[in-house]
């Protein structure tokens, strides 16, 4: 008898316990923070949001939102083959005498090189292709045009012998008078600017010091520049410097849609109405309760978090506690588990209310002042040319240069 009390007790006290509810998890979103200088270690952003999005997920109360990555590896390996498969096919209509098409896939290669020009390692594809248009521009008269591409194939890899003038020596001379012809034009002016600041430049292969910076002495012509951003984004793309002119180039954090402007404003060390509402969008479309987001900044010696949390809908921010570590956040263990713990506990309500516009790091300088240097041409500007062929391949119609 008293067996079957305690049996009885035992399933009663089961089945009161799971008829009660359970409390549900907040559904957290982890945005990567932004660095807003270019003296923030490489990466150290993504890197942080990742530990706190583990401190997240190992907390009781607490789920946490895969957020998307944001590697684009198949979408460009696939731009670029295109790139290829037009150069390519541009080379068999020439060799066919069919220029039209020719022009017309040269265009598409070129479109593509330069949507993905973050993948390149240098210019020497890009030189190549412009020389092949110039060659198929020159063969039907369109002389002015032909020029211009030719003039870019030089610029925007100095020095580099032409392969294409191996193969005829028509071509070889219109080169060589198109390279003396350029050298002795008026330079141009290139004025980096970035956001965030402090990031270092390459241009046309070579380092140019961090933005924002002008770059004097330009060859006028297409140029090749190259940037990773504190985020370990790649940013590139190719300027045409314009002589006895200076001409601004803008970098800044890659993409379109919500998580793009979160970034640029972050970057900018703004917060205001419009990031919140990016915030939003990203955090209703996670599916996520609470959106966690913030800039890292150099503070002392080391480095200095500024988060915010917010659910999607705020019309305001709430200030979570300043976290400070080392450069390698080796001490950032500990206050990412704390902060996690107050999130779990208490929500939004872990951080204070703050009104927009607002400066996410305060104090940090958002200007800097513009260096100057001189650009330097690159060693291969210093290789010989090379051979033409002794037999003419698809000879060029006319020089370009007239005597």
């Amino acid at each position: 008898m008293k067996r079957f009390a305690l049996l009885l007790c035992l399933a009663l006290g089961a089945s009161s316990l799971a008829a009660q509810p359970r409390v549900p998890r907040k559904k957290v979103a982890v945005l990567p923070f932004q660095a807003i200088s270019g003296d923030v270690p490489a990466r150290a952003g993504p890197r942080l949001a990742a530990r706190l999005a583990s401190e997240v997920h190992g907390t009781a109360g607490l789920a946490l939102v895969d957020t998307p990555a944001t590697t684009p590896s198949e979408a460009t390996v696939d731009a670029l083959a295109a790139a290829h498969a037009a150069v390519q096919e541009a080379t068999t209509a020439r060799a066919a005498r069919d220029f039209s098409r020719a022009d017309a896939a040269l265009g598409r290669a070129l479109e593509s090189y330069a949507d993905n020009a973050a993948h390149l390692t240098d210019g020497a594809e890009l030189s190549d292709t412009y020389a092949l248009r110039a060659a198929v521009r020159y063969a039907v008269g369109r002389d002015d045009e032909a020029t211009l591409a030719l003039t870019h194939a030089l610029s925007i890899a100095p020095g580099r012998p032409l392969p294409l003038a191996a193969t005829s020596p028509l071509f070889a001379h219109t080169v060589e008078r198109v390279r003396t012809t350029h050298a002795a034009q008026p330079r141009a002016t290139l004025r980096f600017e970035s956001v965030p600041s402090g990031v270092e430049v390459t241009l046309d292969g070579i380092s140019v010091g961090t933005t924002p910076v002008r770059v004097l002495h330009v060859p006028p012509g297409a140029h090749l520049w190259r940037a990773t951003l504190p985020s370990g984004e790649v940013v590139s793309g190719v300027t045409e410097a314009v002589a006895e002119r200076e001409v601004p180039v803008l970098l800044m954090p890659p993409g379109e849609g919500p998580a793009a402007s979160l970034a640029l404003a972050l970057s900018n060390n703004q917060l205001d109405a419009s990031t919140l509402k990016a915030a939003s969008t990203l955090g209703r479309d996670l599916g996520a309760d609470l959106i966690v987001l913030g800039t890292l900044s150099r503070s002392g010696s080391g480095l200095a978090l500024d988060a915010f949390v917010l659910a999607p809908g705020d019309t305001s921010p709430r200030r979570l506690p300043r976290i400070a570590m080392d450069l390698e956040l080796l001490d950032a263990g500990e206050p990412l588990r704390a902060l996690a713990a107050q999130l779990a506990s208490r929500g939004v309500e872990a951080g204070l209310g703050e009104s927009v516009p607002l400066s996410p790091s305060p104090g940090a300088s958002r200007g800097a002042r513009t260096s100057q240097t001189v650009y330097a041409v690159p060693v291969e500007a210093t290789a010989k040319p090379v051979a033409p062929a002794r037999k003419p391949a698809d000879a060029i119609r006319k020089p370009l240069v007239r005597p």
